[in-house]
């Protein structure tokens, strides 16, 4: 071959080459995009000038816009507490800014509608299941239960879309909210004391609230047994049908069928369950007790309107229909505060607190300050509950 047409084919190699690589850099870049993780957590600025992150936009950005938009819909006629309204979204703001939060926007904590034009953020023992029944009913799905199975089928699909839908002033963002302590008891009745159920937060942590609390009982012995037979039982009739079903390939499935099916004949008390959530890393919280301005993003994304719900009223509840466009007389919400194990509402609260110290209380009250502060919920009726010990 001649030397002219060995050039010629190395510079066929070469290119050839270089387009393999930027097609295969283009595949991994889509990849990346399509594949990004559910939460992201915002860098400082100073780090870089690309840095300034949507987190510091937000929280410094004055809330003008939206008490605007508060002030035209009271106007119109709406039956909303503007100045409440415009009070829990300037505390908000002021919090982010005075204590510098950076919270970390995570894409399944939030459900959004297109035709509606709304987005809302669920917590776990806050109507939860009302609304996502709501935002399942608005997509014209019919489902009669599983609800926290519709977060996959709601949520934005990737978080550069619900980036984009933050940043929508067209879009509706509602988030509610309730005393932090009343729905601390709420998530302890409901997942942990009710052992007429098979919870995953029983099968989950109350072997670590027992290590703290009571740790006999982790020490095994041939009257007693291990842990789990001095703590849970099952349902052997299920767990039967579960080792011939075909579904079940191994023991790790079946000890998974077993944590659901187990119920706990041994409950951690109220105060048990709190020295351990105490004495555990806030980062890690389940999502029944972690807090609102963490789970919510609420210093990343701007929501128009917080509802309350220890003292909600329809008024309030038809302001969020109109928002969403939605007919109120063709749309059905359940009473948002019915629960299988009854309201809890600022008395059974007192209850449960009346059995511990005001020094957990305090504890307590410190891990959710920024929530008690932005929301403005009071503390001192609680300590007195501490006091009404007999």
């Amino acid at each position: 071959m001649s030397l002219r047409g060995q050039f010629i084919k190395c510079t066929l190699c070469a290119i050839l080459y270089i387009a393999v690589c930027c097609f295969l850099l283009k595949i991994k870049k889509d990849f990346y995009l399509t594949q990004q993780p559910d939460s992201i957590v915002f860098i400082s600025i100073n780090q870089t000038k690309q840095a300034c992150s949507l987190a510091s936009r937000v929280a410094t950005e004055p809330i003008d816009l939206e008490i605007k938009l508060l002030e035209r819909d009271e106007m119109n006629g709406e039956l909303i507490n503007l100045q409440e309204s415009a009070t829990l979204l300037q505390q908000i703001s002021n919090a982010c800014v005075k204590y510098h939060l950076n919270t970390p926007v995570i894409r399944r904590h939030f459900l959004h509608n297109s035709q509606h034009k709304a987005m809302y953020c669920w917590i776990r023992k806050v109507a939860s299941t009302s609304f996502t029944k709501l935002f399942s009913d608005m997509e014209g799905r019919q489902v009669t239960r599983n609800y926290y199975r519709e977060v996959d089928v709601l949520a934005p699909k990737t978080l550069k879309e619900l980036h984009h839908i933050a940043n929508d002033k067209k879009v509706f963002k509602l988030l509610i909210v309730r005393h932090p302590f009343q729905r601390l008891v709420s998530s302890y009745r409901d997942r942990i004391e009710d052992n007429s159920k098979h919870t995953a937060q029983a099968w989950i942590y109350v072997k670590k609230i027992f290590q703290i609390t009571r740790p006999e009982l982790l020490r095994s012995n041939t009257t007693t047994g291990n842990f789990h037979q001095r703590v849970f039982t099952a349902d052997r009739r299920y767990l039967i049908q579960c080792r011939t079903n075909v579904f079940i390939k191994s023991a790790t499935d079946f000890m998974y069928i077993h944590s659901l099916l187990s119920r706990l004949k041994v409950v951690p008390t109220f105060k048990e369950f709190l020295l351990w959530l105490l004495q555990s890393a806030e980062e890690e919280d389940d999502v029944h007790w972690n807090r609102y301005y963490t789970h919510c993003a609420v210093c990343n994304v701007r929501y128009n309107y917080i509802l309350k719900l220890d003292d909600y009223t329809y008024g309030q509840i038809n302001y969020i229909f109109s928002k969403f466009g939605l007919d109120k007389d063709k749309i059905y919400l359940p009473k948002l505060e019915q629960t299988r194990g009854g309201y809890t509402d600022f008395d059974t609260t007192c209850k449960y607190f009346a059995n511990l110290t005001q020094e957990i209380i305090l504890k307590l009250y410190n891990r959710y300050k920024i929530d008690f502060e932005m929301y403005n919920y009071n503390l001192n009726r609680y300590i007195f509950c501490a006091n009404k010990r007999t």
